[in-house]
């Protein structure tokens, strides 16, 4: 096995090295507890490697579905996935059977059997659960490896992927590799082992991911689909103003020079992979530009044609206000509109405002302040233009979700659930900056066999008599947070939000 490249890897594993060493001397409890908070960080390293794995695993998903060349390298690397995942839990399960076995958890969340070496050699050594692990590991290395079809490259992996197994040192008096490993190994040794085998596993599938998405890059490709595409400076013009348009090829480079463009039968010059085509309109109403691309394709040489009808609006003089996020101002935050007026220079817009307050930004930019729900209207004149009025529905923001760090509600590990010290109000898909602040929650702890503690906080950050409630958490307590208020921008009086419910696992 070669030495890992990551340096979080190599002193994962020295760690577990040296750790393996110091258990031929004195296993103080020092010494336990070191392998307990080194599993955790080799499970902590494992839960980066496979969320790694899914953006990997995910990059070359989108480029099969862009080029469907690479669909095998899709279905190859979504069962090099699959058969980590497998392994993953197989481990796992061992892990959960391993601790169940030996005792479980104390109340504290604390291993029982963490000294334990009977449990450890009874159910790898004496059950054969140790080389049937064996076999499994080595079975993973070969699956990964058989996705690789290249022989040359397959070699290199080979070589590279850290999961195998290693031979027995010479001067060892064990028989097997479970002896080696398992045998009179308390548990606190054993955990840190398996994680380290799924954390292997993980790196593996890493490099054999790696390998596919190499394969799906499309710097010397050419496209293999065209949209013909207008980008007009506007869609509708005053009369004998000029209308300015680029046509273009979308998804083809700008340096493409294998394209012709013709616009109502008329041949217009290609610059940069672009055509700028230019009109000025002699009427009214809607006008349509016929655009005709032809294409030569660099690799066969052959002329492929993609046609499109594109509709733009001669028109008078008239005004428009379009709010930026949603037809509706919200009170207590502002809200960004755009008022254009075309034809009308912005000197002698006229702008005017009831119910809201307005403030410009630029030339057409203005942010809107309404004080209270209701309605607003806004209204336009100048430059030739009669007075137009707009009128817009005024609301309270939405009322926002309570959550603890980005959780709403669920299952926690005691130790995750005391790290945090607040509760906060959040908006999900909502468009605007508001923040709105809890004021008051109650906090309700039911624990197993003991009383209810209950106890109003206010404020969402924690003060102490919350705080040594929290710090009691332990398996199989119930938290509830209720009767939360907070109050957001524009709000006179505080609402009510939703409860949480938090069970510690």
């Amino acid at each position: 096995m070669s030495i890992p490249k990551e340096p979080r890897q190599l002193m994962v594993n020295l760690m577990y090295l040296v750790l393996t060493a110091m258990l031929a001397l004195n296993v103080s409890a020092e010494i336990l507890n070191a392998f307990m908070a080194m599993n955790e960080s080799i499970s902590e390293s494992s839960a980066i490697v496979g969320r790694s794995n899914d953006q990997i695993l995910n990059a070359i998903s989108q480029q099969a579905e862009a080029y469907s060349q690479f669909a095998p390298l899709e279905e190859k690397a979504t069962q090099a996935n699959n058969i980590s995942k497998e392994f993953d839990e197989l481990i796992e399960s061992l892990k959960e059977e391993l601790i169940k076995t030996s005792g479980g958890y104390d109340e504290e969340g604390k291993l029982k059997g963490i000294k334990n070496k009977d449990v450890t050699t009874r159910m790898f050594v004496v059950e054969g659960r140790g080389e049937t692990l064996r076999q499994d590991i080595l079975d993973l290395r070969k699956k990964l490896l058989d996705l690789v079809e290249e022989e040359n490259v397959r070699t290199q992996l080979t070589k590279s992927i850290p999961l195998n197994i290693k031979p027995l040192p010479e001067d060892t008096e064990h028989k097997t590799w479970s002896e080696f490993n398992f045998k009179q190994m308390p548990v606190a040794a054993i955990l840190p082992m398996l994680s380290k085998f799924q954390n292997d596993a993980k790196i593996s599938e890493t490099a054999i991911l790696n390998y596919f998405l190499s394969q799906t890059d499309i710097i010397t490709m050419k496209p293999d689909a065209f949209e013909a595409v207008v980008a007009a400076d506007k869609s509708y013009v005053i009369r004998g103003e000029e209308l300015s348009a680029e046509i273009f090829l979308g998804a083809y480079s700008s340096t493409a020079d294998n394209i012709a463009v013709r616009v109502n039968g008329r041949s217009v010059p290609v610059r940069s992979g672009k055509a700028v085509f230019n009109v000025r309109p002699n009427g009214l109403g809607s006008k349509d530009m016929d655009v005709k691309i032809d294409v030569t394709n660099p690799i066969d040489g052959k002329v492929e044609t993609y046609t499109k009808t594109f509709k733009y609006e001669v028109g008078e003089r008239s005004v428009a206000v379009s709010a930026d996020k949603m037809n509706v101002f919200y009170v207590g935050v502002e809200n960004p509109i755009t008022i254009s007026a075309a034809g009308i220079p912005s000197t002698e817009m006229n702008v005017q405002a009831n119910g809201v307050k307005l403030r410009k930004v630029n030339n057409s930019q203005f942010v809107a302040t309404p004080q209270r729900a209701g309605k607003a209207t806004i209204t336009i004149s100048g430059g030739g233009l009669e007075p137009t009025t707009f009128e817009y529905r005024v609301k309270k923001i939405p009322t926002p979700l309570p959550v603890m760090g980005a959780h709403k509600s669920g299952r926690m590990k005691p130790n995750e659930f005391k790290a945090y010290s607040e509760i906060r109000a959040i908006h999900e898909h909502f468009d605007f900056d508001a923040r709105c602040n809890i004021t008051s929650f109650e906090i309700t702890r039911v624990p197993k066999k003991k009383d209810v503690i209950v106890y109003e906080n206010r404020g969402g950050r924690y003060d102490q008599r919350t705080k040594n409630i929290v710090k009691q958490a332990t398996f199989g307590d119930v938290f509830y947070f209720e009767k939360i208020r907070a109050k957001c921008p524009g709000d006179e009086t505080t609402r009510k939000l939703n409860s949480m419910v938090f069970r510690i696992k």
